[in-house]
This record gives structure tokens, sequence and C-alpha cells, in this order.
């Protein structure tokens, strides 16, 4: 699948910019839009996202589906499994987060926002990575959540670029096989990446109440089994595992 780079110096967010833009995109191809600097990066949850100049990746992902399909959750799990391989080439060791966060030595270091347009025929995938590449550690510690950057972790400053392409390449691969194949072709690779968690004590929100318990597995579908410290099993589509 092709890519068209639509790319900004500054600008407010990247998806944000899409979300206003999307029906200009052609449909047969990926838009890509970038950025060295966002004045408002966004998270999940509404959450700031830290975006200084020159230093991060940040990156949407745009792109067309048909409405009807059922797995369009699993979207972004994909792209944090592309994610994950691509810093892997880079000689990394990622770990990942349920549902979508990429960490490093616990930390985070990525995370992704997946938004949706309806148009007259079709779904408008609004999909936006963030990774932090050459933040220095005064500015990561200054984040109120535990956060690394591939600088940090590597101690060397990385191209931004090269970072993207390794993304992107990984990227449209997994995207092809998503929409023939589905979720599917990625769950045993999910699966894999979440082990990590299973049978660890974790504190979930779902974005009302915090539960606390035992991480069980993961479903065909991405989402999460748990078992609460009450006894019961629950099921949960969306939230977050909380950090310590």
């Amino acid at each position: 699948m092709d890519i068209v780079r639509k790319h900004f110096k500054i600008i407010d967010s990247t998806n944000t910019w899409a979300k206003h833009n999307v029906h200009l995109f052609p449909h047969d191809k990926i838009t890509l839009v970038t950025a060295d600097e966002q004045t408002a990066g966004r998270g999940r949850f509404r959450r700031k996202w830290e975006s200084p100049a020159n230093q991060n990746l940040y990156a949407t992902f745009c792109f067309f589906i048909e409405k009807h399909r059922l797995d369009i959750g699993n979207i972004p799990q994909v792209l944090a499994l592309s994610a994950i391989n691509a810093l892997k080439k880079l000689g990394f060791n990622p770990q990942l987060k349920w549902p979508n966060d990429i960490l490093l030595n616990h930390k985070k270091v990525s995370g992704i926002l997946c938004e949706t347009t309806p148009l007259s025929d079709h779904l408008g995938i609004i999909l936006g990575i963030g990774i932090n590449v050459n933040m220095p550690l005064e500015l990561l510690q200054k984040i109120d959540r535990p956060a690394t950057s591939l600088l940090v972790e590597q101690g060397n400053l990385l191209q931004i670029e090269e970072v993207l392409n390794s993304l992107q390449n990984a990227f449209i691969g997994d995207l092809e096989i998503f929409l023939e194949e589905g979720f599917a072709h990625f769950l045993s690779q999910y699966r894999e990446g979440m082990q990590q968690w299973v049978g660890k004590n974790i504190r979930f929100h779902d974005n009302r109440y915090i539960w606390e318990g035992v991480f069980q597995s993961i479903n065909h579908d991405g989402s999460l089994n748990m078992l609460l410290n009450t006894g019961e099993s629950k099921n949960f589509l969306t939230g977050e595992i909380l950090f310590d």
C-alpha cells in the first residue's frame, strides 16, 4: 500500500489535523501525517502528550476501512506490534502493556491513539503514535508517569527518520495482512507480548472504577480477562493497567 506523506515543522496535533482533513485523503493510499513539534499533542483519556521540537516521533497513519468491520478496536494493537518489531530491529527490547502502550525497562516510551471519522461509505481511521526518541532525562522526569526515551535507554542519539522508516515499513505490511485476515493472524504474537503479565497482581482502571486482581489472559478479540480479588472473573474491552 502506497504512502502519501504530509510533514509539518509545527502543528497542534497530527491526529487533530488529520481528523479535520480526512475527507481530502485518497482512499486507496495511507496518508502519513508527521511533525517536528506538537503544541497540543494528545494521548488516550485526553491526556497531554509532551511534544518538544525535534526530539521525538509524532505521526498519524490515516486510511479507510469498511464500516461493518467488527475488529476496528484491534487496529491500535496491530500498530503496537509493528512498533515493537521496529524497535527490536533497532536494537531495543520493548515490552507490551495492554492494550497498546510500549515500554522499555517498565517505563513508557510510546503511546497510540486511535480515532475514527464516519464518511459516506467507509470509516476513516486516524491512528496516531508518539515515540520518545531523543527526549532527555530532565524533560522525561517532568511527566507525571514513568517515561523513558530511546536516548535514555541506549545512550545514543537516533535519527528520527530512521525510527519512522522502520515503523512504517513494519506497519504497512501488518496493515495489509490485517485488512485481509483480521486480528486472528496477530493473536498469538499479541498474547506472547502480554505473557509477562499473566498471573501478576494488577490494578486496572476501566474509566469508571479501579479494579484489583490477577491478570489472567487475552481473549481472541484482544480484550483482557482479570480474576478480581472478590473471586469474580471480569472481561475488559477498554481501560488501562495502572503503574504502581
